[in-house]
């Protein structure tokens, strides 16, 4: 129990194990999540992969700098740092993943047409609204796929469930489509 609690504590005051987790929690959020994931849950996993830069980020500080004295001279400005920490990681995080829905939609995507299936709508303050449909449609590949999309206000009021819509989703990840306007007649 006593040989559990000094390699414990040894590990805890190491000061490369925060930098090899930070390390780690950046090579896991940017380089070894599925984009498709990335991107679906974006806003939910910036958070909590920015939550845990922060807690490494006051962890290396308090594991660097020994002295109170110095902490107490220095301290402000490297609390400062780990908290932007949070929103750094936050901010290249959700820029990583806001793009690709539209860029893998432009390289990879494929024309067909979509059954609506449900529709919702969310009010949100001071009037806004999120409109999105959730729809079905078979691949080229012939597999059957249901997806949720955002739809644009203008448009939301005239979809129906059961209506057929043209689409454009793609190829290498189906699960993202959207409505192709182009295409699309209001009638």
């Amino acid at each position: 129990m006593e040989t559990e609690k000094t390699v414990k504590a040894q590990i805890l005051s190491n000061k490369f194990v925060p930098l090899i987790l930070m390390g780690f929690n950046i090579y896991f959020f940017f380089y070894l999540l599925p984009i498709d994931i990335a991107e679906a849950y974006s806003i939910v996993l910036a958070i909590v992969g920015g939550v845990v830069t922060l807690v490494l980020s006051f962890w290396m500080v308090f594991t660097w700098i020994k002295s109170d004295e110095l902490l107490d001279k220095i301290g402000v400005p490297f609390y400062l740092a780990s908290i932007a920490s949070l929103f750094v990681f936050g901010y290249f995080f959700i820029v990583k993943t806001s793009n690709f829905a539209s860029d893998e939609l432009a390289q990879n995507g494929v024309y067909t047409e979509a059954v609506i299936t449900d529709k919702t709508q969310i009010y949100g303050k001071r009037g806004r609204t999120t409109q999105n449909i959730d729809i079905r449609f078979v691949t080229q590949n012939n597999e059957q796929v249901n997806a949720n999309i955002l739809v644009d206000v203008r448009y939301y009021e005239y979809l129906n469930i059961g209506m057929t819509i043209p689409i454009l989703y793609s190829s290498k990840y189906p699960k993202i489509a959207a409505i192709d306007y182009k295409k699309f007649r209001l009638e």
